[in-house]
């Protein structure tokens, strides 16, 4: 058992981190319920050393921490609730040893093949020793540490919605995110799908999938399509699809289609009662719905969009610890 765990899930404080490429997002939620007005951003020092990057996270833990002491009522000084420490973390990740497999990605580069668990805990432990303004510190030094996928971390927080559904979730940004769900727990192997329970490496089109259906995809079909100039960007794409730009227009269309007809097998065999779709692609679906509907078929889609990722996240680091 994990130093700290805890036996009543509900009575904890759950600092929860989103570790991205660029920047580290955090939020505190207490006894499970997000805590409003904790909220911080930071860079990632993704491309920095695993000092710099280990210290960057122990700062932000440490920032939560002191935030969450801060807006605790007098009543409740004497007992807090005991801390967690969870985070998001891109893949490829061996999240339960806590071993970074990232590599080649431009981020996160210098602790392949690091216990990140590992290097947060002594860190902690060792500033602990050192700081006795914080007397927290050794509380949090012992308490649990767990990573898991943020696109996986992203369903858990919506399956919490949808307890009994079964779910595709995807996240569509520089990649294509992916987690099968049913009842809140994740599938892998089964009904046609992938032993990792994801689609990023999968093969369509005779490319993976990540670079098809992603915004690398999208930029690039466009450029096939002659549809943007050399700095247009998705978000451009976008805006001149709903200004009525033809080309622009078919980019979008084929790109639903492309997502429909990699999808329609994954349907068939998984029948989801849902299709959950979040990040930055997904807010232009009305440029693209229509034809992912048309390429699925004979496969009805139930289409649910949830627009604040990162708060669905946290809520799925919770979930890590609620078992």
């Amino acid at each position: 058992m994990e130093p700290g765990v805890l036996l009543h899930t509900g009575l904890m404080t759950t600092l929860a981190i989103d570790a991205g490429g660029t920047f580290l997002k955090a939020g505190v939620l207490k006894n499970g319920i997000l805590m409003p007005g904790i909220s911080f951003i930071r860079p990632s020092h993704s491309n920095g050393t695993p000092e710099q990057i280990v210290g960057g996270l122990v700062n932000l833990i440490l920032e939560l921490s002191t935030a969450y002491k801060g807006q605790l009522g007098i009543e409740e000084r004497p007992a807090p609730a005991g801390f967690v420490i969870g985070l998001a973390f891109p893949g490829p990740f061996e999240y339960e040893s806590g071993i970074s497999r990232i590599q080649g990605l431009n981020k996160y580069d210098s602790i392949y093949g690091l216990n990140l668990k590992a290097l947060l805990r002594d860190e902690l432990t060792r500033r602990s020793a050192l700081n006795s303004a914080l007397p927290w510190l050794s509380e949090l030094a012992a308490a649990p540490i767990r990573l898991g996928n943020d696109a996986v971390m992203f369903s858990f927080g919506v399956s919490r919605l949808f307890p009994e559904d079964k779910m595709i979730c995807l996240t569509l940004g520089t990649g294509l995110g992916s987690t099968f769900i049913e009842k809140q727990k994740v599938v892998s192997g089964r009904s046609g799908i992938p032993s990792s329970g994801m689609l990023y490496e999968e093969t369509f089109n005779e490319e993976r999938v990540d670079d098809v259906l992603g915004s690398r995809g999208i930029l690039s079909l466009a450029d096939s399509l002659h549809a943007r100039s050399c700095d247009d960007t998705v978000e451009n794409l976008a805006l001149a699809a709903q200004s009525g730009d033809p080309s622009a227009i078919q980019v979008w269309e084929i790109y639903g289609q492309q997502l429909g007809l990699m999808l329609r097998p994954y349907f068939a065999a998984f029948q989801p009662d849902k299709l959950v779709l979040g990040g930055q692609i997904a807010k232009s679906r009305d440029l693209f719905e229509d034809s992912l509907r048309s390429a699925l078929m004979p496969e009805q889609v139930v289409l649910y969009y949830e627009n604040d990722v990162l708060e669905q996240v946290f809520y799925g680091i919770h979930q890590m610890f609620d078992t």
